[in-house]
């Protein structure tokens, strides 16, 4: 297991490749696509991060009795049953995500996963949870109750097709067409 220091470092070496692989990644215009697989991998890892973010945001906005405060955990611990599985096929997505340089990409393979992932989970919480406004909990507390009677893997699935349609005409997370 690798040292308190070693995985800092690692962190940082991560952290200084981000805007990097932004930047050539916008540049870039023939990069890899983000496969089907790859991005219920993406989606199934990632869900339940932003799940308990938004959580843990919308506590202070909602009543207790909520779908989000009050159940929303059950359907959290579901789709958390699958991270660790979807792991390898959210680490190639964010790969093509992050960039395509041989050297950088050769640079993140080569880190343990157990660097790369709670990264890449800290990232994302980051970035998106000052999107979650609290006067917009209502809305996402309606939208994840509708979510409670289907399977963990529908949800994924639901979640993971929507951004493949949506991410086909994005420059920055391009999905492949479909097959």
């Amino acid at each position: 297991m690798p040292s308190h220091f070693v995985r800092l470092a690692a962190t940082a070496a991560l952290a200084a490749l981000i805007p990097v692989q932004a930047a050539q990644a916008q540049a870039q215009t023939a990069r890899s696509c983000i496969s089907r697989e790859e991005m219920r991998g993406l989606v199934a890892y990632l869900l339940p991060t932003l799940l308990d973010s938004t959580i843990s945001t919308c506590k202070a906005h909602l009543p207790g009795d909520s779908y989000l405060i009050a159940r929303a955990p059950t359907l959290l611990s579901r789709l958390n049953e699958g991270k660790d599985k979807a792991w390898p096929q959210a680490k190639a997505g964010f790969m093509k995500f992050g960039g395509t340089r041989a050297s950088e990409t050769k640079l993140l393979n080569a880190m343990p996963d157990e660097v790369i992932r709670p990264f890449i989970e800290a990232a994302l919480t980051a970035e998106l949870a000052p999107k979650v406004k609290g006067e917009n909990c209502a809305d996402i507390d309606r939208l994840t109750a509708t979510l409670e009677p289907l399977p963990a893997a529908n949800v994924v699935d639901m979640f993971a097709e929507i951004l493949n349609l949506v991410a086909r005409e994005d420059k920055k997370l391009s999905s492949c067409p479909a097959a």
